[in-house]
């Protein structure tokens, strides 16, 4: 059920909560339409061909079973529409508790581009643990959201390291370690680095993923985005969540633009001199 267990059975009532779902399912398999059918024509039929009394009973039993298949065919309707709305009601709960927590995001970004100095980036570090917390906040229950901020080696080679986490109910995993271009060259996050942000998809199990086995991960779902300013790349934003499919639509555009949030807040510090001697530095490796 999208919502609560308690707030499933006050809607549907407890038969239906119960059964609805097998219910709804010989719906879908056109158990009821078929039993009703056959029902319906030895029940009207039966005396012209059956007319001896001991076949009475299994024409009574034939006109009952129809009976029960057409009101079980309308709870079964019953259940479904009512299934539909909940899940409609939560869609659009989701949705604003997940531009609340942009929100919340695009408030924190506000108050940084107040300060100056060393307060600046004291707040701008706070502000990465904002994004992964309210990242995780944004798909809710089960969540991990890390932040990324990337560094480059002498020779230009990418890291990934210094993770901030934040987490949901029911996830407690923080793991620390990093990527490094040097030592994982093949691995799929450094072309996503060099794609645009918009373009990286949620990935569900089991969709092969490089370096995902899904049977060792606490998760089967996760949206990783770039934080990048043009080309020059930042660092990294990654949510996931213990159940497939729980990044939809408006999760997936919340966290997104959490990370262009985090990116002009970097990029407005670094100035534009920095920000063009990086994309200069780093034109022909990708940002």
């Amino acid at each position: 059920m999208p919502q609560s267990d308690h707030s499933g059975t006050k809607e549907l009532g407890a038969f239906l909560h119960a059964c609805g779902p097998l219910l709804s399912k010989f719906k879908r398999r056109q158990i009821f339409t078929i039993a009703t059918f056959i029902g319906a024509v030895v029940a009207v039929f039966g005396p012209l061909i059956w007319g001896d009394p001991a076949w009475h009973g299994i024409r009574i039993a034939a006109g009952i079973a129809a009976a029960v298949a057409i009101l079980g065919d309308k709870l079964a309707d019953r259940y479904d529409q009512t299934v539909a709305s909940l899940k409609f009601r939560e869609s659009e709960r989701s949705a604003e508790k997940a531009i609340d927590d942009l929100n919340v995001v695009l408030s924190e970004a506000i108050e940084v581009m107040f300060l100056t100095g060393r307060a600046r980036d004291e707040q701008a570090k706070a502000l990465r643990r904002t994004v992964a917390r309210q990242a995780a906040s944004a798909v809710g229950d089960g969540s991990r959201a890390t932040y990324y901020t990337m560094r480059r080696e002498a020779g230009g080679r990418r890291i990934l390291d210094s993770a901030v986490h934040g987490t949901e109910h029911g996830r407690y995993d923080r793991p620390d370690r990093p990527f490094i271009e040097r030592e994982d060259p093949e691995n799929t996050i450094w072309s996503l680095l060099d794609r645009a942000d918009e373009e990286p998809e949620v990935c569900n199990a089991p969709d092969e993923v490089y370096g995902v086995d899904w049977a060792k991960k606490k998760y089967d779902t996760f949206y990783t985005v770039p934080v990048k300013a043009k080309s020059v790349q930042l660092g990294l934003l990654s949510v996931n969540n213990a159940s497939a499919g729980a990044i939809g639509g408006p999760q997936r555009s919340a966290v997104l633009a959490m990370a262009r949030t985090m990116a002009l807040v970097v990029a407005v510090i670094k100035g534009p001199v920095s920000l063009n001697s990086q994309q200069s530095r780093h034109r022909n490796v990708g940002g």
